[in-house]
């Protein structure tokens, strides 16, 4: 059993057979879909969300099946796979505590995470070679807005050395924090500077004798556990802070869903922004599901009563289930859509169970 088996076997275990084995698939890349970024929210699987971009869909199969023959899950007719009993021995006896990613939380920091390394690990190899004057040199990021971004900050900031001591006293104060319950190595080893070129993931894990499946984790959550605390206190890491802004403040939405949102905030209603915008009214509710679950402040009286909404969330608790079917036949009189607007607040809210 490697790190990812338990990741995906913990992802089962949230689920709990109300989804097929590919929405958590689906998560793991960050599929960036209003059902995934649902599923997300309601099953807790938060920290997962684009964690594994680049995950093929045959080396998923392979730790499913991996899963499957040590009996961990059953896989089901429907591709619902249900956590045996020693399934669930095994998540909470190899899965909790320290091993947990508790720092991770893809849904916020899974697009920023990239940004925030690609221009941080660039910043840190021209200031290390701008010291030592040195010119020539293979940049180690070369996407051309990364490159931009860190000339912006150099003319911004045209004292090296001070800009390099800065950066220096953040960086190590964060990781000092940190370091508390987790090893700053995970992130150091990576970096680049002059006539020293950063470690691969496979050459770091190797280092720290640990599977390669779990360094990519470690490192997602040192790196979401520094955004954390940089968005908290951003007077006292102001470079870093300015290194981890986010372009776009909707960049956790959908695009389409984006689109819908605007339409919505001008006053226009369900059936209209589907005419407007010419897209099934399902599509519609969708994005307005996606809207409850990403921003805090989406008010959903327009959709539901609060003494509806306590009636849904008696049935849920009743019946320990957010599948739709069970819950609107116990309260018919309600739309579908209604029940998932509750579903989707009361997740967001707290109000039904979280993690394992």
């Amino acid at each position: 059993m490697t790190y990812l088996n338990y990741v995906i076997l913990y992802c089962f275990m949230q689920i709990n057979g109300e989804r097929s084995i590919y929405s958590v698939f689906h998560i793991l890349k960050g599929k960036k879909s209003s059902q995934s970024i649902q599923d997300a929210h309601l099953f807790y699987l938060h920290p997962f969300f684009l964690s594994l971009p680049k995950l093929k869909r045959a080396y998923f199969n392979q730790k499913v099946k991996e899963l499957e023959k040590e009996g961990y899950i059953i896989v089901d007719e429907s591709g619902k796979a249900i956590v045996t009993p020693e399934g669930a021995i095994a998540v909470k006896g190899s899965f909790q505590g320290d091993a947990f990613p508790s720092n991770m939380n893809g849904l916020v920091y899974g697009d920023q995470t990239i940004l925030f390394w690609r221009k941080l690990s660039l910043l840190i190899q021209v200031l290390s070679n701008g010291k030592q004057q040195e010119t020539l040199y293979f940049p180690v990021q070369r996407n051309k807005n990364i490159q931009d971004w860190v000339k912006g900050c150099l003319k911004a900031n045209p004292n090296i050395e001070n800009l390099s001591s800065a950066l220096y006293k953040e960086l190590h104060s964060l990781l000092t924090r940190l370091s508390q319950t987790l090893d700053p190595t995970i992130f150091v080893f990576r970096l680049t500077g002059y006539k020293d070129y950063g470690w691969t993931e496979l050459q770091v894990a190797e280092k720290l004798n640990m599977h390669q499946e779990e360094f990519r984790f470690q490192f997602l959550n040192l790196i979401h556990g520094m955004l954390s605390i940089v968005e908290k206190e951003c007077s006292t890491y102001p470079i870093l802070y300015s290194i981890s802004l986010k372009s776009d403040q909707q960049q956790n939405l959908t695009i389409s869903t984006s689109k819908t949102y605007e339409l919505y905030q001008r006053g226009h209603t369900i059936e209209e922004i589907s005419r407007i915008r010419e897209l099934k009214i399902n599509t519609i509710e969708d994005h307005v599901i996606e809207l409850i679950l990403t921003q805090k402040e989406f008010d959903i009286e327009p959709f539901i009563s609060q003494e509806e909404y306590q009636n849904v969330l008696m049935v849920m608790k009743e019946t320990q289930t957010k599948r739709l079917k069970p819950i609107k036949e116990k309260l018919p009189h309600l739309s579908y859509f209604q029940i998932r607007v509750t579903i989707a607040k009361a997740g967001e809210n707290g109000e039904v169970a979280g993690r394992a």
